[in-house]
């Protein structure tokens, strides 16, 4: 017995309402193509979604947008409206050996820091002349360890480094990490800085949406994918319902292993191959609210001689009422096998006690995340820095495209997964015809998708 089941078509499906996917759909909008997007929770935002307990807004850990990358262009590009202001680095607090030190953010600072001799201290104050001499290509097949040891050494300016590039690349396997990308992503957060963002992250994903529905594309939470195709000249789209959605060509701004799923890849093809070495990078987060801070001069510290970080971010960006202090303690987790989440958590703890002794009779919330993945791929050495990460177009699988943090030879992070979506966005919309506006009725479920019955 045959029976019918409901078909739409779009011209392009991004699979995804994270900041990728919906990147990707807002510039799709944008060049006049209809595009639905698919979001199997019933929250967009992903790892950039904002929650709100007693009225303070927490990112999922510690989130900072760089000024003088690729995502922050294109969120201008699309006019999404944000505002925010750098962390307040005039309190910075460095621990090495167990003791804190006060951290150098400038050249008086710098002479006056008792953690480096006076060599070190010349080095550091040619470190932007360094960085900017560098042929960061050289070194894309050379561990960051290796180039670090033999540029700063293992005492403290060593211990310094990295740390400069761990915040930067959220990354804590120097010994794997990639030289020439870590570099790269020292130069972006050198030289335009980060910004805290009022109201968090939530603020760029709604902005995004918004950038979708304003051009004519349809967003749409609680819409899971069970599988994509590539069939008869175009990709057809199965959802949890069994209903289907036909486009000229799909945007796949999910993780790698859902990927594989949704195309049903086999053990030999490229993308799985890469996947079955892949390292993802995590950190431990634990979020806290505060009615006050006990050492209020205290706003960010790190962990030289552990991979620690603390910032209190209400210091620079509106996340609660006046007067809350919304900060982030984390670690960041090697890829090797970890410790117990409880002795992390407890270590976070007692870092905290020791930058504001005192905070836990001021806690207004708290949260603990133990095992946050940052990115989906750590850029490593061994498959030639961010050119050995999978591209955009999907072997064997005609007009699918992959975005994400894990995706293409441009940045980290966000600016990995939005440069990735921009690109993903111009192939759709190269694969993409003209649309026929004589197709059929539009349905409200898939509103700007024409409706076919098969």
């Amino acid at each position: 017995m045959k029976t019918e089941r409901n078909q739409w078509f779009a011209d392009v499906v991004v699979v995804g309402g994270g900041i990728a996917g919906l990147s990707a759909a807002a510039k799709i909008a944008r060049s006049g193509r209809s595009v639905v997007v698919l979001e199997k929770a019933s929250r967009l935002g992903g790892r950039g979604g904002t929650q709100v307990s007693q009225g303070v807004h927490f990112n999922l850990g510690p989130h900072a947008l760089y000024c003088g990358g690729v995502a922050m262009r294109t969120l201008r590009e699309l006019g999404v409206p944000f505002q925010g202001a750098p962390p307040a680095y005039s309190g910075l607090t460095l621990r090495d050996g167990g003791q804190l030190y006060a951290g150098p953010t400038d050249l008086k600072t710098l002479l006056a820091c008792r953690l480096f001799s006076w060599r070190e201290k010349w080095q550091l104050a040619r470190l932007p002349k360094i960085l900017a001499r560098i042929d960061a290509r050289s070194l894309d097949q050379t561990p960051l360890s290796e180039w670090i040891d033999a540029n700063f050494g293992r005492g403290a300016l060593g211990r310094f480094m990295r740390w400069q590039f761990r915040v930067s690349t959220y990354a804590t396997d120097v010994e794997l990490l990639s030289a020439g990308a870590a570099i790269d992503q020292l130069r972006v957060a050198r030289d335009g800085g980060v910004r805290y963002l009022d109201g968090g992250w939530q603020t760029l994903i709604d902005g995004l949406r918004s950038a979708v529905t304003c051009s004519g594309g349809q967003v749409l939470e609680s819409a899971p994918v069970r599988s994509v195709r590539s069939q008869d000249g175009e990709v057809v789209v199965t959802l949890g319902d069994e209903s289907q959605l036909r486009a000229s060509a799909v945007v796949l701004a999910v993780d790698p292993q859902s990927a594989i799923r949704l195309l049903d890849l086999p053990s030999d093809a490229p993308l799985v191959r890469w996947y079955s070495e892949n390292v993802p990078v995590a950190a431990a987060c634990l979020d806290v609210a505060l009615h006050r801070l006990p050492r209020p001069e205290r706003c960010v510290a790190f962990g030289l001689d552990a991979p620690l970080y603390y910032s209190v971010h209400s210091a620079s960006a509106r996340l609660a009422d006046p007067g809350v202090a919304v900060l982030h303690v984390a670690r960041y987790l090697s890829t090797l096998p970890g410790r117990d989440p409880e002795d992390v958590q407890a270590e976070l703890e007692q870092w905290l006690d020791q930058l504001q002794p005192g905070w836990r009779d001021e806690v207004i919330t708290r949260r603990y995340l133990p095992h946050m993945v940052v990115t989906h791929s750590l850029t490593t050495a061994a498959t030639g820095g961010t050119f050995g990460r999978p591209a955009t177009v999907v072997p064997d699988h005609r007009n699918v495209f992959l975005c994400g943090d894990w995706v293409g030879p441009e940045g980290m992070l966000a600016d990995a997964a939005v440069a990735s979506a921009v690109h993903a966005a111009k192939l759709a919309v190269e694969c993409t015809p003209a649309r026929d506006a004589s197709v059929g009725a539009v349905p409200s479920q898939f509103s700007g998708a024409a409706y076919v019955t098969s």
